[in-house]
């Protein structure tokens, strides 16, 4: 099997997973631009999922936040840090606003860099 070979699988068993998976999730790489996201992400923040993959964390995190998710974004695509969680505001399509605890781990292949976000447990509006 070449390795292209085994590159299209693994990508087809990632995106399964991200796409199955109960918990809200995005994908980003280090400039923002959305790589995936799953339909229970979408849904959390009111979006379809072609909506959803069209956003970036700057469109959805609250503004007094962004200052912070720069910071954490920075460490950990700098590699001072591996992980990290946090509590964030998000705001959804209809301007609602909601709280959730946030997950957030970096990945290195090759010459990209992507961060995944998982949303735990349920979010609380505010």
């Amino acid at each position: 099997m070449s390795s292209n070979s085994v590159s299209a699988i693994s990508g087809a068993h990632y995106r399964s997973l991200i796409q199955n998976v109960d918990m809200p999730v995005i994908v980003h790489q280090s400039d923002d631009h959305v790589v995936d996201v799953n339909r229970a992400f979408a849904e959390l923040l009111g979006y379809t999922l072609p909506e959803a993959r069209a956003l970036g964390p700057r469109e959805f995190v609250h503004p007094r936040l962004l200052d912070e998710h720069d910071r954490g974004q920075h460490r950990l695509i700098s590699g001072a840090q591996l992980d990290l969680a946090a509590d964030y505001d998000l705001v959804r399509k209809d301007g609602g606003v909601i709280r959730a605890r946030v997950k957030k781990s970096v990945a290195r292949h090759n010459a990209e860099t992507v961060v995944m976000t998982v949303i735990e447990g349920t979010p609380l509006a505010l």
